[in-house]
């Protein structure tokens, strides 16, 4: 028997063979029992309907630098037509933007999926390191939370200041401003 004649599957001459009194060995051709694969990505864990505003309601929440993280926070408060938690970090709703959007009653919105204008965007969370997407936000007068720890940087870092931008924030980092 070759190295690969022990993975085919057996022929009808192999079934016949078997039943005339020798064994076929069909260990190879059998698939072990699998856990099915997670594909998505994780999503926030949910908020407790206490923190929840009424639909159709808005509250402010403050994000928070995380560890290494740039800037002394940014209070995210949606209103109607400015209420999209836009999420810019590789297709999918991050667990930043899934936590903001609960908290505030905002929309949570994947910007890698489609688009929207920069006056509907309430907050946009990125994944930048420090060149493109940490700087366009800003420059569009869009609040901007990166959850990586980056500093302002890149060609566009003039536009970049602590009243629009912070970084290294994660969902532990967010807060319900009360009023």
């Amino acid at each position: 028997m070759g190295l690969f004649d022990r993975f085919k599957k057996p022929s009808t001459a192999d079934a016949n063979q078997a039943s005339d009194g020798v064994e076929a060995d069909n260990t190879a051709t059998e698939t072990p029992a699998t856990e099915p694969i997670e594909t998505t990505p994780p999503v926030a864990e949910a908020v407790d309907t206490a923190e929840k505003p009424e639909p159709g309601s808005y509250r402010k929440v403050r994000v928070n630098p995380g560890r290494r993280g740039w800037g002394v926070g940014l209070v995210v408060a949606p209103e109607p037509g400015r209420d999209l938690i836009y999420s810019v970090t590789g297709g999918g709703i991050h667990p930043v933007a899934q936590r903001i959007a609960d908290m505030t009653g905002g929309t949570p919105f994947d910007g890698f999926r489609s688009k929207a204008d920069f006056s509907e965007i309430a907050c946009a969370v990125i994944d930048c390191g420090g060149t493109a997407r940490i700087g366009v936000y800003p420059m569009k007068g869009v609040l901007t939370i990166d959850i990586h720890g980056a500093m302002p940087s890149g060609p566009l870092m003039r536009f970049i200041n602590e009243e629009n931008f912070v970084s290294g924030s994660g969902v532990d980092n967010i807060e319900i401003v009360e009023e």
